[in-house]
């Protein structure tokens, strides 16, 4: 991955898709021609401002005559990709695919924020209004009426993720922050305050997915993929509210089923005590919580819990997000393309000053859409 900024401006999109597949290529110790199909990962146009950025990308990552495929699912796009990249070399077909991706929203003639705005159903819900911080502010005030989590304790993860994001030299929020600090910054939309919630960042992330029997051979450390799953839910906001069951906006109903076909997948018996570094898709801090329950890392209501006795600080019996996560670095076309890099990276021992000790298990997720998508990932030291 590069190195992650608000903009950047010495290069242009296609210059950032090259910058992270030579990267990724370079580590693998491969080169295009030994890549037999492409994956790019790359949100909708109008977050970044260029049209059909893959017509370009195509001849730029020299894979003339080689099958391209785009992906995109909001914020879950990176995690979306890379399963497709994955089931691309699992079913045979292919031996190595290259999954890559940038984001330049500061490319944009409108900010991130104005597209995804108009996500909504016109007729049901668009009305309210609704933006993807008040999307979020109604899951946690949800979270927080069923299980007692105050704004204090979103606070406690913000100052974790800041601080574990000051020790990551690809992060782009590099400046930590109290949890005091947190709950003096201007309130966005109650409970969340501004150092609550992700920056909207440019940069670039590719991973090289290829068979075991050519990553036995390579001199590059392997991170096996031990299993992906998705899994998606209604579009419509008001039908995750009231009386609905398991289906509950404060809950991702989704990524719990998603989990348990992935640990089922990955022989994981005991994903609490089996899994030893996570990095799930958490771009607000109220996100954390719901999001490690719902992969079964702790039970229903005690993520904030075990986040301020500091279970999951980098030191912690279960660290999550040491690489700072989604709130410190948030390339929306890559954002969840980063999260699977980073676990990977934990269990390949190549995650620099944020490395976690004895990380040979490692679960990742991606969210897209209307809280909607889930795409959750588990990279081993070796195989299941």
């Amino acid at each position: 991955m590069s190195h992650f900024r608000t903009r950047r401006d010495d290069e242009d999109l296609v210059g950032l898709l090259q910058e992270g597949a030579e990267l990724a290529l370079g580590d693998a110790g491969l080169d295009m021609a030994d890549i037999d199909a492409l994956v790019l990962s790359q949100s909708p146009d109008a977050l970044h401002g260029i049209g059909h950025p893959e017509q370009a990308a195509a001849g730029a990552l020299a894979a003339s005559g080689k099958p391209v495929l785009r992906v995109h699912t909001g914020g879950a796009t990176g995690a979306s990709a890379f399963q497709v990249g994955w089931w691309a070399v699992a079913s045979g077909r292919f031996d190595s695919v290259l999954v890559v991706g940038a984001e330049k929203m500061g490319d944009a003639l409108q900010p991130a924020q104005v597209p995804l705005n108009m996500i909504w159903d016109p007729a049901y819900e668009s009305g309210l209004p609704l933006n993807t911080i008040a999307m979020t502010a109604l899951a946690a005030v949800r979270y927080m009426d069923r299980f007692g989590a105050t704004e204090e304790d979103f606070a406690v993860v913000a100052e974790r993720l800041r601080a574990n994001g000051a020790g990551n030299a690809h992060a782009h929020l590099r400046i930590p922050i109290s949890a005091k600090e947190v709950m003096e910054t201007p309130v966005l939309c109650w409970p969340l305050r501004l150092a609550m919630c992700c920056p909207q960042t440019s940069g670039s992330c590719a991973v090289v997915i290829t068979s075991g029997e050519r990553a036995r051979r390579l001199s590059a450390p392997a991170a096996w993929v031990r299993g992906v799953t998705a899994r998606s839910n209604t579009y419509f906001m008001g039908d995750k509210m009231g009386d609905c069951g398991e289906n509950d906006h404060a809950t991702p109903y989704e990524l719990r089923l998603a989990a348990d076909e992935l640990y089922a997948m990955a022989g994981i018996n005991d994903p609490a005590t089996e899994i030893h570094v996570a990095e799930p898709y958490v771009p607000f801090s109220s996100m954390e919580a719901p999001m490690i329950e719902a992969l079964r890392l702790c039970g229903p209501g005690e993520g904030f819990r075990l986040a301020g006795e500091g279970v999951f600080d980098r030191a912690g019996r279960l660290p999550v997000c040491p690489s700072g996560g989604v709130m410190c670095t948030n390339p929306i076309s890559v954002t969840a393309l980063v999260r699977m890099a980073e676990a990977a990276q934990q269990v390949r021992r190549r995650a620099g000053d944020h490395q976690v000790d004895r990380a040979d298990v490692a679960v990742a997720t991606g969210v897209g859409g209307s809280i909607q998508f889930y795409v959750a990932g588990v990279f081993g030291k070796e195989p299941a």
